[in-house]
């Protein structure tokens, strides 16, 4: 599992997730992204409209309503990727979660209910550190945690990195990704590189660049590979994809 998380909003973590999940659909995988923020945003970029559907919040706690199966959509757009959707109600089934001792299994239990075995799984979290990031940063084989350049860039890594020592019991990795990176802003460049080499966390060696058609894909609910296929960006976001993959074990 490759997991999106960090408690910033306004980072990037749902762009960086719903193109990584993309990327390695169009490798070939057999890919379940698993959308576990509320917000539903991931849900409406790969075309999921959030009306009254099953989500995955259906599919975790003691009592599910749902099984995994029931959930799972097949992407209308990009043959390979499946979505276990979010919906605004899981804000509330999130606090019924954190309630229940055994929320760190919540993930495996339900993925036991999937009837076929996907290649590989990618989230994404809520910016919070509520029962879903922690049984998502308990499971995944690698946390990814977006950077954005600029003021406060590293506001919220040592919180993500905290709660990922916390709830891991073993193995398992925490990097972090540089994203909305401007080659013209060099003095900012030059210091957040500076406060990322005394980071614990390791850095991907990939900038992910701030870009117009990133931003325009993402206004239409869509994916710049569709978009924009040779925009600014496209090279770095799936590299990306097949960095995380090799890194979660994906061959």
């Amino acid at each position: 599992m490759i997991a999106f998380s960090t408690i910033k909003g306004g980072v990037g973590k749902t762009t960086l997730c719903v193109h990584v999940a993309a990327a390695l659909a169009d490798a070939g995988h057999r890919v379940l992204l698993m959308d576990l923020d509320p917000q539903a945003h991931a849900s409406l970029v790969l075309g999921l409209e959030p009306g009254d559907i099953p989500c995955v919040g259906d599919a975790l706690g003691p009592r599910p309503r749902r099984r995994l199966d029931e959930v799972v959509v097949a992407s209308a757009r990009r043959p390979g990727l499946f979505i276990a959707p979010a919906h605004p109600r899981m804000a509330a089934q999130e606090r019924e979660l954190f309630q229940w001792g055994h929320r760190l299994q919540a993930l495996p239990r339900a993925l036991k209910t999937l009837g076929w075995t996907p290649d590989i799984i990618v989230t994404d979290t809520p910016p919070s550190l509520g029962a879903y990031t922690e049984a998502v940063l308990h499971l995944a084989d690698v946390v990814a945690a977006p950077v954005p350049t600029g003021a406060f860039a590293l506001q919220g890594l040592g919180e993500i990195e905290t709660a990922w020592k916390e709830v891991r019991e073993e193995g398992g990795e925490l990097v972090a990704i540089v994203n909305l990176w401007d080659r013209r802003t060099k003095a900012t460049n030059d210091a957040m590189d500076e406060a990322l080499r005394d980071s614990s966390v390791p850095v991907l060696p990939m900038r992910i660049p701030r870009s117009e058609a990133i931003n325009q894909a993402g206004l239409g609910y869509e994916v710049v590979f569709d978009t924009s296929p040779g925009a600014p960006g496209v090279e770095e976001l799936r590299a990306l994809a097949l960095e995380l993959g090799r890194r979660a074990g994906l061959r």
